[in-house]
């Protein structure tokens, strides 16, 4: 990538874009902590956030893909399932789950997907101490980044996974693939998402959390210390369901370590060069 003379506008002509597709976009940390690379590193690009609603998706993504200066895009909630159908190319892994969240142009103009919100998560989590091999997980949530994070909770070598979604084909779907390429984590479709009985892990992945008025995404009762909670949501930084969970003595995060865990990751995706730590 280019680098920007540091006495130089911070955009210019040779600026190259970069942004983030949501609906909405409000609560996404992902343009600040790229543009600090890209301030940091030197390099003549800029991220910006794009609120994307659902019934413009398409002619959206295909008029930012038409710009010859937009490098690349991550996709965030609700589009990730959609845009597997507005790349040429996806990973293995974006096959597997059926959803991306990053997509780039490649050299001969084609665009390539991929998806990092599964492994950023388990990467985040073990990296403040968070435990998922050999744990019992229930997830409430199962869309795109639900099936992302359970894949990658799969693959880490979670001993079983309870999953709960209001749509409840999505679930099932999920379910069966995840028993298909992981035979060795036993996966169902829970039919009481209340009950916690044996769950080492709590993950909400729904978007139930995110909005004002917004309570728990479940009924909960009172939890028992011992349990570990997430709530991948990012604004709000402390959800009711983080809130329930710390009243209760839980250890709880909320998505800043899948964030920062996909960091490394969207770099490596998009050629932009890490600073050295």
């Amino acid at each position: 990538m280019t680098k920007h003379a540091q006495e130089g506008p911070r955009i210019g002509g040779s600026t190259r874009l970069f942004g983030i597709l949501g609906n909405p976009v409000t609560q996404v940390k992902t343009p600040q902590l790229m543009n600090a690379l890209f301030e940091t590193g030197g390099i003549d690009a800029i991220c910006l956030p794009f609120d994307v609603p659902v019934n413009v998706f398409d002619p959206a993504v295909a008029g930012l893909q038409a710009l010859g200066n937009l490098d690349g895009l991550v996709v965030t909630v609700p589009h990730k399932v959609r845009a597997m159908s507005m790349v040429d190319e996806v990973s293995d892994t974006a096959r597997r789950v059926g959803a991306l969240n990053v997509m780039r142009r490649q050299p001969d103009g084609s665009w390539f997907g991929d998806l990092f919100d599964g492994t950023g998560l388990v990467q985040g989590l073990t990296r403040i101490g968070f435990e998922v091999r050999g744990k019992h997980v229930k997830q409430l949530g199962a869309g795109g980044a639900g099936a992302a994070v359970a894949h990658a909770l799969a693959e880490a070598g979670a001993a079983s996974i309870a999953l709960s979604d209001p749509q409840r084909e999505l679930p099932e779907q999920l379910s069966a693939r995840l028993n298909r390429y992981y035979p060795g984590c036993a996966t169902n479709v829970d039919v009481d998402p209340a009950n916690l009985a044996g769950v080492d892990v709590l993950i909400n992945c729904s978007p139930v959390g995110m909005k004002p008025g917004d309570g728990m995404p479940v009924a909960f009762g009172a939890f028992a210390p011992a349990l570990q909670v997430v709530d991948i949501i990012m604004t709000p930084a402390e959800t009711p369901l983080l809130k329930h969970a710390r009243a209760c003595g839980c250890r709880a995060t909320n998505g800043q370590p899948m964030i920062e865990g996909q960091l490394a990751a969207f770099a490596t995706f998009f050629g932009i060069e890490m600073p050295a730590s």
